[in-house]
């Protein structure tokens, strides 16, 4: 899902979400949020999130998802949707360059990118 379509996405449920406790008076969000963060945790292991280079490790994302749902969960729905169509980046342990982060030789002592001396 893009990014765009999972904030829609995202939208529509916070306030589908707002309009179906409005209508049945009981508050669904006590519902509807901790149950996305948990499907998200759980598919965010189906998945291997922590493969992937997604700037968030796995504690981060699920206090991401929780507490700051609006946010964490169409970030992850984006995320997913990169690591199903292929375009989401792997974390290697091959050797990366301190200043520019881009995977070099380990045998060069500068980075062929940015030129910094590596340590």
């Amino acid at each position: 899902m893009k990014l765009w379509n999972a904030i829609l996405l995202t939208l529509f449920l916070y306030l589908g979400g707002i309009v179906f406790s409005g209508l049945i008076h009981h508050n669904v969000m006590w519902y509807l949020i901790p149950g996305t963060t948990l499907w998200a945790a759980i598919d965010s292991s189906k998945i291997q999130l922590k493969r992937y280079r997604s700037g968030v490790g796995p504690v981060a994302f699920f206090v991401l998802c929780s507490l700051l749902w609006i946010i964490g969960f169409p970030w992850y729905l984006w995320m997913r949707h990169k690591i199903l169509t292929g375009h989401a980046e792997l974390i290697t342990n091959d050797p990366r360059c301190v200043s520019c982060d881009e995977l070099i030789n380990p045998e060069l002592k500068v980075c062929p990118k940015c030129g910094w001396t590596q340590p």
